[in-house]
């Protein structure tokens, strides 16, 4: 019979695995701060969280698990976000409220906005970052906007749209941050919604 790990200091096997985890979730981030997801290696991450390896591949089996967890907590927090910042506020501003706390969460914390610029140049996250798009699209046809007209061929309008406005936003919003777009925050989220509103009501 296997032994059952013991607490050690009070605090039980998989409360320490899990600060561990958390540990290593920070370093990778921190990593990408500095250098890039390029920067991110196993060895590297190790050193960053003053962990050894072995406690690496208790919670991760590659750097690419990794990083898609890192990635995974950004678009569901950021999600959660947009939803707890519409609540009860008018449908006509949903839009404009829903574009800046993207960009305001890419602007609070400058190692996720470089994981998001940077992530169509690694496999694993561009599969992530192409799922979240289409994610949001039926985030925004669904409940960004206002009821869904009735007429079935009207609905599916409303999803494609959607899903252009958010594949054009995820491009123009990464080029902004990259540093390739002029104009600032009002600048973005103003050109953003005229679109959205324009491609939407088309």
């Amino acid at each position: 019979m296997a032994a059952t790990p013991r607490p050690y200091g009070g605090i039980s096997a998989a409360e320490r695995q899990s600060t561990r985890r958390a540990r290593l979730l920070e370093a990778c981030r921190d990593l990408v701060g500095r250098e890039g997801v390029a920067g991110v290696t196993v060895e590297a991450v190790c050193g960053e969280a003053s962990l050894g390896k072995r406690y690496f591949y208790e919670s991760f089996a590659t750097r690419d698990e990794l990083l898609l967890a890192v990635a995974d907590a950004f678009f569901v927090g950021l999600r959660s976000r947009m939803e707890e910042a519409i609540a009860g506020v008018d449908p006509a501003e949903r839009p404009v409220v829903v574009v800046r706390t993207l960009v305001g969460a890419l602007r609070e914390d400058q190692r996720e906005a470089r994981l998001y610029v940077e992530s169509p140049a690694v496999p694993v996250l561009a599969a992530r970052r192409e799922q979240a798009v289409a994610d949001y699209a039926a985030f925004v046809a669904d409940v960004v906007l206002p009821d869904p007209p009735p007429e079935q061929h009207a609905i599916v309008r409303r999803r494609l749209a959607s899903r252009l406005l958010v594949a054009g936003t995820t491009d123009l919003v990464t080029s902004w941050l990259a540093g390739d777009v002029e104009g600032d925050v009002d600048d973005l989220v103003d050109a953003i919604v005229a679109v959205g509103r324009g491609v939407l009501s088309a």
